[in-house]
């Protein structure tokens, strides 16, 4: 898979969140750290799951799912591939606004919060 240059980049799990720009080219991507709190207050609206983790998992997704939502709907994201663990992207998906859903480019079902940029950069020219 090919990332455009300006693309956004999230990585997500149950616990962590890390959003990335492509700065580079589609032909040589970088990956930049980009600054994008979460919320609390979605994460209290969700948490389906049969123990106290898969709650607070589960709300996780919520907070980064608004958090993406909210930078779609305020034009700061115009094209976005998410990557986040199976379970994290199930529940991400729940949540996505339509406007997300317009910008998304792709995404991959893989956990890869701690794995450096050149890591990532590999999982989405193999995707």
């Amino acid at each position: 898979m090919q990332l455009p240059t300006g693309s956004h980049v999230a990585v997500a799990d149950g616990t962590q969140f890390q959003l990335f720009r492509n700065s580079g080219t589609e032909q040589e991507p970088s990956l930049n750290t980009v600054d994008l709190p979460t919320s609390d207050e979605a994460a209290h609206n969700a948490g389906q799951g049969d123990t106290p983790r898969q709650n607070e998992e589960a709300g996780h997704a919520a907070s980064v799912a608004a958090a993406l939502n909210t930078a779609v709907l305020s034009n700061k994201i115009k094209s976005l591939l998410v990557i986040a663990d199976p379970s994290t992207l199930g529940e991400m998906r729940k949540l996505y606004h339509k406007a997300l859903s317009a910008v998304l480019v792709g995404e991959i079902a893989k956990t890869l919060t701690s794995q450096s940029t050149d890591d990532i950069l590999k999982s989405i020219a193999n995707a």
